[in-house]
């Protein structure tokens, strides 16, 4: 089963990236399968990237996602 989120240093390494590259990328909505977001009264940024989105963008699947894989319910 796939992650429901990818972490930064695990993204960073796939695309041959810097981890703080990456993070701009994400703030600045330069790429689609990351989101940036600070809550209220905080100064540090946290991250969301989705795998499914990631793979479709790069065709890298990272996290457990299999683009193939059958979901059923």
């Amino acid at each position: 089963m796939a992650k429901g989120n990818l972490g930064i240093e695990e993204t960073a390494v796939a695309l041959g990236l810097d981890k703080q590259t990456l993070r701009i990328l994400i703030q600045q909505g330069v790429v689609d399968y990351g989101r940036a977001y600070k809550l209220p009264g905080s100064k540090r940024w946290s991250y969301l990237i989705s795998p499914k989105k990631f793979y479709e963008e790069t065709g890298v699947a990272l996290g457990g996602y299999e683009p193939d894989a059958v979901v059923r319910h």
